[in-house]
């Protein structure tokens, strides 16, 4: 009789601890999950910020090269404007 009521604390005992391990390895594979989802997250987040560093850095070379172009015509323009002022300058301006 004593066998038979060991036994089925046993039983209950094995399965609580089954259960409590389920529940354990759930736990983990949760936290896991959580872990790989923190870093495929944090992955995209600096890939986004890559790309955009990368967008932002070419739209800089694009304008500064813009601007290099932009003061080269500026001053050519200005030498032309010296010249015609110089060839026949015009009464009506004063200086």
């Amino acid at each position: 009789m004593e066998t038979k009521q060991l036994l089925k604390t046993l039983k209950i005992v094995v399965i609580l601890a089954l259960i409590l391990g389920v529940i354990g390895a759930v736990f983990y594979l949760i936290y896991g999950f959580t872990l790989l989802w923190q870093a495929m997250a944090a992955g995209i987040v600096t890939g986004f910020l890559l790309i955009l560093l990368f967008i932002l850095l070419g739209l800089t070379i694009y304008l500064w090269l813009k601007l290099v172009l932009l003061r080269r015509e500026l001053e050519k323009c200005q030498k032309e404007l010296r010249i015609r002022n110089q060839e026949d300058p015009d009464p009506d301006y004063e200086n």
